[in-house]
């Protein structure tokens, strides 16, 4: 037999990458006595091959047997799928609790800071109320006026200094 073919069908082999025939014809050459030193390892895993072949535990009709022995045993997709349904159920009822609970509670924060928000007996009463809030308001913006013309008066510094340096 020719050595360099057995080779070839070997790194084949180790890639599964041969047909049938090829590994009948590694599996005859391995049987056989005319296997090299170097490949004497490889003798009992094709003995081996051939043991099974022979006790036929696993035919061709291996995969078919066991499919219809699983389909003759009670399906327990059946309990999976009530026990799936029951968690979804479950998870749906957890979520909604969070809602209802986050509902009263932020509903009763509301009730209690929106309880006494301040009445007026008159019109007048009201106008100088609010009159009162907008000019807290307006002192409050004019103070943040000023300091935005601080922050301008900074970025002008800052770019005069960009400018010198890119001068330079």
């Amino acid at each position: 037999m020719d050595l360099d073919r057995i080779e070839r069908l070997l790194a084949k082999y180790w890639e599964c990458e041969t047909s049938v025939e090829e590994e009948r014809e590694l599996q005859l050459f391995f049987l056989s006595d005319e296997a090299p030193d170097k490949w004497k390892s490889l003798i009992p895993l094709f003995q081996y091959y051939k043991h099974e072949r022979d006790e036929k535990k696993l035919d061709t009709m291996f995969d078919e047997r066991v499919i219809a022995q699983i389909e003759k045993k009670p399906s327990i997709r059946k309990h999976v799928k009530v026990r799936k349904l029951f968690y979804d159920i479950a998870r749906v009822a957890a979520v909604g609790l969070i809602l209802v609970t986050a509902t009263y509670f932020i509903r009763d924060d509301y009730k209690k800071t929106t309880a006494d928000l301040g009445t007026f007996e008159t019109p007048e009463e009201a106008f100088e109320e609010t009159k009162k809030a907008l000019q807290m308001i307006s002192k409050n913006f004019n103070k943040g006026r000023k300091e935005a013309k601080k922050v301008a008066v900074f970025n002008t510094a800052q770019e005069k200094i960009k400018k010198d340096d890119n001068e330079l």
